[in-house]
């Protein structure tokens, strides 16, 4: 059965109806508010992040980009530190290997591509089996 498109259509959020979705913590707190996800896009996905008192290893699977709108947003890559603040922005490649991580609150807006990651990995992961 193949899988429902994506309906094209605008979608505008406002702040108060803005649905985070808590990815990590405690302790500390990760949450994405998706405002771009596959419901409505084939291609990019993106939203509002918010990082507090965390520090949380991911590898990104997709190309992301960050740009920061209050606090401090710290990303590390190796023994590289990438301090986002307002107005600052990061992009990065995808299977980069991270570390988010906010000493206090931190937002900033995300977007990625490809915004069906997750459905390739699954199918990646059968493949293997």
């Amino acid at each position: 059965m193949a899988a429902a498109k994506p309906k094209k259509r605008i979608k505008f959020v406002k702040r108060a109806q803005r649905k985070f979705v808590r990815m990590a913590g405690p302790p500390g707190s990760a949450r994405l508010g998706r405002d771009v996800d596959v419901d409505i896009s084939t291609t990019m996905g993106g939203g509002v992040c918010d990082f507090t008192n965390i520090k949380m290893p991911w590898t990104v699977k997709y190309d992301e980009y960050f740009y920061g709108l209050s606090g401090t947003l710290t990303i590390r890559v190796g023994r590289k530190a990438y301090h986002i603040k307002a107005g600052d922005g990061l992009w990065l490649p995808a299977n980069t290997k991270l570390v988010y991580e906010a000493k206090a609150k931190a937002t900033a807006i995300y977007m990625i591509y490809p915004v069906n990651w997750r459905a390739i990995e699954a199918k990646k992961a059968k493949k293997k089996k």
